[in-house]
């Protein structure tokens, strides 16, 4: 095995750790895209953060074969990931509902979470990624590597949150996802959608 496969294999098990949990408990389920796209980043998400542990694809392969042990953990952590996130998902849905009846607190809370991920994407790729090849300065991909991955989880979450508020359909909530994988694009959404309220 590779540590590229290592990682797949994880997030389809994350994958399967959402949608199995959706199944399990209708209540948490975001339809087939929501639960998708949760169970990749929660997997993703909790290997980023636990990982670092020694279960990540990089321990597991370290010595140059497969550790199974430390292989099942990762697998194994991934579909709790998987799991989690709709879990997340919910309690924060439930959470930003009971404040202010889901209106306008969720969707100013979206687009500063929005505004927040498409600046430090920015500063990521036009700033630290330059000084890393060019300068050889790795130090500001690190400083801004964790913080950008978080807004950008958020920014799935929230997303997904506000979807049926906004009554987005599916190529609308795939608009805004994708968007925030192209520089500008959060920009873009923020003006297409929210700047007329």
């Amino acid at each position: 095995m590779t540590e590229s496969l290592i990682s797949l294999i994880s997030i389809v098990i994350g994958l399967l750790g959402s949608h199995l949990t959706a199944y399990s408990i209708p209540k948490y389920s975001y339809g087939f895209v929501g639960n998708t796209i949760a169970g990749v980043f929660g997997s993703i998400f909790i290997i980023k953060s636990l990982g670092r542990l020694g279960f990540d694809p990089i321990s597991i392969m370290d010595a140059g074969s497969t550790n199974w042990s430390l292989c099942i953990l990762n697998f194994v952590v991934s579909f709790i990931g998987g799991g989690l996130s709709l879990l997340f998902i919910k309690k924060l849905q439930n959470r930003l509902e009971s404040k202010e009846k889901f209106n306008m607190n969720s969707i100013n809370t979206f687009r500063v979470i929005s505004f927040l991920e498409g600046l430090s994407y920015i500063l990521l790729l036009f700033i630290a990624v330059p000084l890393k090849y060019l300068a050889d300065q790795g130090s500001m991909v690190k400083l801004l590597g964790m913080p950008h991955g978080i807004l950008f989880i958020t920014y799935i979450i929230l997303a997904l949150i506000i979807r049926a508020k906004m009554k987005w359909n599916i190529q609308t909530t795939l608009l805004v996802l994708v968007a925030s994988l192209l520089p500008f694009g959060t920009f873009y959404i923020d003006r297409k959608f929210f700047s007329h309220k």
